[in-house]
């Protein structure tokens, strides 16, 4: 929105609409109270005026209210016929001040026909005009009458310039507030989208990839068996596998919670995956509830790390340890292999690597993995947790509150591996 525009000062329809008629009503109370104390006669110019002022300005109103959108050129008759009407009242309060009660409209309808500063010196005008007026009345006598409504009218002038600036600020203000808003919503929308997807692809990643690559492994497997009965049951792993991958795909299609991990503690589900791939399990620390999100993406990380020991640590000893401090836990997944040497002082991970990052930080933890040639390797996450004792509140849509892409670059990483 430009910004002349938002300095525009906000009236309502109705507010014209009162400062309109009450101009009117005063421009026909004040002729009929100067005809009432003058004869018609030698007053024809008072008239004249008054009636053109009159004119004039009703012309003005009846432009601003006809039905239709507003357009340039009605503007441009609404703002001519206000200024007409007080170019004519002007000569008109200095020939009759009764007609200065008609001042008080008048400051009111410059401001919504001119620039705060034009409408400064339009009532500037106004008031000097009823000053004028007033002293060639009092014949230079009364400067009491004179000084009064002049200041007065300067007060009233500044004090409306002043709250038009003010509401021309508040709104100026509302409107950022406003496009601010807009922007973090859409900002908002983009890192959930964002975010889906990366969880989307963890998924997949954690469950219908691996599991395939298991599968044909195990057909290729069986192809250079000789023993047909071996081939057979190396075959029948093999669908067994294809069939946890059809179930582990219909699962995330229908957005299910991974029956795996709900209602199954940390321990269990750590236990389980350090069982099946032949690792030992060591628990540290008061072990106590951890919310279902945190024991699934912690039993994802798990079997990411010992997938990965398994491929570049065959013949090594791996261990999973859980400890639980006061206000966190550490899982640490390690193995005593050969390890292995950075790639380059900022080594690109994998996707496995990313998957398991995002993972710790959607959770407002960190992923550290250490490895070097000779010493073996280790995937340490941690994880924070409500003090003991206080209720651990879930975000209630499951919501992410890490930021994907952002999770490779802060993952702490020594070495790489898939």
């Amino acid at each position: 929105m430009p910004h002349s525009a938002r300095l525009a000062p906000t009236r309502t329809a109705a507010l014209d609409r009162i400062v309109d008629a009450g101009f009117l009503i005063l421009l026909v109370v004040c002729g009929l109270r100067y005809f009432a104390f003058h004869p018609l006669a030698g007053g024809e110019l008072v008239l004249l005026l008054a009636i053109g002022a009159g004119a004039s300005y009703l012309a003005a109103v009846l432009v601003a209210i006809r039905p239709g959108p507003p357009s340039t050129t009605a503007s441009s008759w609404h703002r001519a016929g206000l200024l007409t009407a007080t170019g004519l009242w002007l000569p008109l309060t200095v020939l009759a001040p009764s007609f200065g009660w008609c001042a008080f409209a008048l400051i009111f309808a410059m401001y919504r026909v001119l620039p705060v500063r034009g409408a400064v010196a339009a009532s500037a005008l106004i008031v000097l005009a009823v000053s004028v007026g007033l002293w060639i009345m009092s014949g230079g006598t009364d400067l009491g009458l004179v000084l009064g409504p002049f200041f007065g009218g300067i007060v009233l002038s500044y004090a409306f310039a002043t709250l038009t600036r003010t509401l021309a600020a508040h709104r100026t203000v509302i409107t950022e507030l406003t496009d601010t808003r807009e922007q973090l919503a859409e900002s908002e929308r983009a890192a959930g989208a964002l975010a889906e997807r990366n969880r989307v692809a963890s998924e997949l990643h954690d469950t219908v990839v691996q599991r395939t690559a298991s599968a044909l492994l195990l057909l290729e497997t069986a192809q250079h068996r000789d023993d047909p009965a071996a081939a057979r049951a190396i075959a029948a792993e093999a669908g067994e596998a294809m069939r946890e991958t059809l179930t582990d795909t219909r699962r995330l299609v229908h957005g299910l919670a991974d029956p795996h991990t709900a209602g199954v503690s940390l321990e269990r589900a750590l236990r389980a995956e350090a069982s099946a791939a032949g690792a030992a399990f060591t628990l540290e620390g008061a072990a106590r509830a951890v919310p279902d999100d945190t024991v699934h993406a912690l039993q994802r990380i798990t079997r990411e790390a010992l997938v990965n020991a398994a491929k570049h640590a065959a013949a090594a000893t791996t261990r999973v340890t859980v400890t639980f401090f006061p206000d966190s836990l550490r899982v640490d997944i390690s193995d005593n292999g050969i390890g292995f040497a950075p790639a380059g002082p900022n080594p690109a991970p994998g996707f496995g690597i990313r998957a398991m990052t995002w993972r710790a930080q959607n959770l407002g933890g960190t992923l550290t993995i250490e490895s070097h040639p000779g010493h073996g390797s280790v995937v340490a996450a941690s994880i924070p947790l409500a003090p003991a004792g206080d209720a651990v509140a879930l975000p209630a849509d499951g919501t992410a509150r890490g930021t994907p892409e952002g999770a490779t670059g802060r993952a702490t990483i020594e070495g790489s591996t898939e």
